[in-house]
Formats: C-alpha cells, sequence, structure tokens
C-alpha cells in the first residue's frame, strides 16, 4: 500500500523543493559576483540551505529526534531593504546589487513561508521545525541586507 499523502507531508515536500532552489539560486549566483569574500558568504548560504533540506527529510522520514534538538537562536533584527527594493531577473549581465536583492526576496519569501506554516502546523516538532527555518530564512535575509547595506549603501 502507498504511504498516506497528509497535508504535512506535501508541505514539508514543498519546503524541501524551496531549499533545493534556494541552494541552486546560490551556487548559480556565485559565479556573478567577484569578491572573494562575497562568493564565501552566497556558499555558506547554500550550505545551510543544505542542511535544512537535511532537516525537513529528517521531519518527512519521522525522525523527530533531529527537530527537537534544534538550538534556539536570538531574536534577529529584519532590516525590511527587501521590502522596499525591485528585482530583476537574473542573466548574465547581472550586477552584484542585482544577485543581493534577488538573494534578500527569496529570503524573505521563504521566511513568510515558514512564519505562516508554524502558525498552522499541529504537531509540535512540526511547529518547532517551522519555527527553527524562519528564524534561520530571518538570518539569512538579514546576512544579506547587511551585505548590500555595507557594500552598496556605504556611499551614502
Amino acid at each position: 500500500m502507498p504511504p498516506k499523502d497528509t497535508a504535512l507531508e506535501r508541505i514539508l515536500n514543498q519546503a524541501i523543493h524551496f531549499e533545493e532552489d534556494s541552494y541552486q539560486f546560490y551556487t548559480k549566483a556565485m559565479p556573478m559576483v567577484k569578491r572573494p569574500h562575497i562568493k564565501d558568504v552566497l556558499q555558506e548560504l547554500a550550505n545551510q540551505e543544505v542542511k535544512h533540506k537535511q532537516r525537513l527529510q529528517s521531519l518527512l522520514a519521522g525522525n523527530t529526534e533531529a527537530i527537537i534538538a534544534i538550538p534556539r537562536q536570538t531574536k534577529i533584527e529584519d532590516l525590511k531593504l527587501a521590502e522596499y527594493l525591485v528585482a530583476k531577473p537574473l542573466d548574465e549581465q547581472a550586477s552584484f546589487q542585482d544577485v543581493l536583492i534577488v538573494a534578500m526576496q527569496r529570503e524573505k519569501s521563504s521566511h513568510d513561508f515558514y512564519a505562516t506554516m508554524a502558525g498552522i502546523a499541529e504537531g509540535a516538532e512540526a511547529k518547532q521545525l517551522f519555527e527553527f527555518l524562519a528564524q534561520e530564512e530571518l538570518t539569512h535575509k538579514n546576512k544579506v541586507e547587511s551585505l548590500y547595506d555595507e557594500v552598496l549603501y556605504k556611499d551614502f
């Protein structure tokens, strides 16, 4: 008999897909930037997306112990730059600024998705995982927005 396709399983599979897309975005964006420390930030973000995917897969497989062991983070400041900047599709001509704007908006969307899922999750493990992932995505958004502020706003 095939496994039951619950709403939580569909949500987790969608979240896994989001994490895979984010990983692909960061790895494809790396060649578009010239500064090594910025490439390092993008690589770090890509690596964190892999960890998120692994946690989601653990929950999907029923491994709640991996979820319960998630450490709590401190409150992250939201600079809210993504809410005011307009992204354009990335191509070979994309600037560093273009990459950062798309990245911060992707992280905002991920944060919003996980925060919504945490609000409607019925199981404690799922709720805890979604809260953790929402906080992680806000951390990523803050990192990208801070980089944008440091590199692009420094002249203002």
